[in-house]
């Protein structure tokens, strides 16, 4: 009871300080800034993982495709470096994970072509590269809270298995919804009826913004070794295998593979972003060969956070978990996108 209590408070505490923030900023006590180019945020007010890098990935390479120089600007969780890192410059990356950040790192890699740049301000990053290059659309990686640069599109990502009656799990208070664009509605496959879902998440934001469906699939896996090839996921189904991951919503991952039909022994959960150190893996091979298990499989993002040399003496495959973004209306996002860079450049 005690425990519920302070729970409710320190997000009422929160929530008031979001809303003081956000004030100021309408206020214009604090300064948005404009880049020269639009922005197009990816974002979310949860706790926990709805699928912003894939989607982020998404729009990066379909940008890319249509000819356009696309941007990722990310804060760089959790990295060991400080300030301003060129993550990639389009052509190569140019640092380790542990410098600029998983996701920015597994952005880098997913999105040939694209320039990835993390910074805590995220607009002096963008100044920067319009410095240094020409750049048609940046996209500003998990950036719902980040009021300071202004956005010419801004994209709520709302996992479907969302509780709207539940505040515990939520980074900002339901009014934040308000502030978005259009709606994505991910993992939108367990949902067994989508209508009621959607009216849901409707009434928290401005009137017939459009909301889309989503989800984000595992098309195929590979062995954790640099350049391994993709591989067909239904070839681990025969294997006894044993999950391990540390990112936002565990319980996807492992839900993910059994719907696959892979057979999970166990699954072993780290802290979001965690960071694997050799006695990790040493105890997740102990643990997986006690088990009985024939392989270990885990996601991009913790891949990215394991160093090739702590696997080297690994008598047990680790496979990685490629997951890719899909939207129903795929179309319908598309000409959105490409909307928000035209009317922009009319502007």
């Amino acid at each position: 009871m005690r425990q519920n209590f302070l729970t409710k408070f320190a997000y009422r505490f929160y929530a008031a300080g979001v809303k003081i923030r956000l004030a100021l900023y309408r206020a214009k006590f604090f300064k948005i800034y404009q880049l020269n180019a639009p922005v197009i945020s990816v974002g979310n007010i949860t706790f926990g993982g709805t699928g912003k890098t894939p989607c982020a990935a998404f729009i990066a390479n379909f940008l890319n495709a249509e000819g356009l120089q696309v941007a990722i600007l990310s804060r760089g969780y959790k990295r060991e470096s400080k300030g301003r890192v060129e993550v990639s410059n389009g052509k190569e990356i140019l640092c380790s994970p542990n410098i600029s950040g998983d996701e920015p790192y597994l952005l880098a890699q997913q999105c040939p072509g694209v320039r990835v740049v993390v910074d805590a301000d995220r607009y002096a990053a963008g100044k920067w590269l319009e410095s240094q290059t020409k750049i048609d659309v940046f996209i500003l990686d998990d950036g719902y809270q980040h009021i300071r640069l202004q956005r010419d599109l801004n994209l709520l990502l709302v996992d479907a298995a969302t509780n709207f009656d539940s505040r515990l799990n939520f980074r900002d208070p339901l009014e934040a919804m308000k502030r978005a664009d259009a709606v994505i509605i991910t993992r939108s496959a367990q949902l067994s009826a989508r209508e009621p879902f959607a009216q849901s998440v409707q009434g928290y934001c401005q009137p017939e913004i459009p909301i889309f469906f989503a989800d984000h699939k595992i098309t195929g896996v590979r062995l954790l070794a640099e350049n391994a090839r993709k591989i067909d996921i239904s070839s681990l189904k025969p294997f006894s295998i044993v999950a391990f991951s540390g990112i936002g919503n565990p319980q996807r991952l492992e839900l993910d593979l059994k719907n696959q039909g892979l057979k999970i022994l166990r699954h072993y959960i780290f802290e979001d972003h965690h960071r694997y150190v050799k006695s990790d893996l040493e105890s997740l091979f102990a643990q997986a060969k006690d088990l009985g298990a024939e392989a270990l499989i885990t996601t991009e993002k913790d891949a990215a956070n394991i160093e090739d040399k702590f696997i080297q003496d690994f008598k047990l495959p680790i496979y990685v978990a490629q997951l890719e973004f899909s939207c129903d209306e795929i179309e319908e996002f598309k000409q959105l996108l490409l909307q928000t860079i035209r009317a922009s450049e009319k502007a």
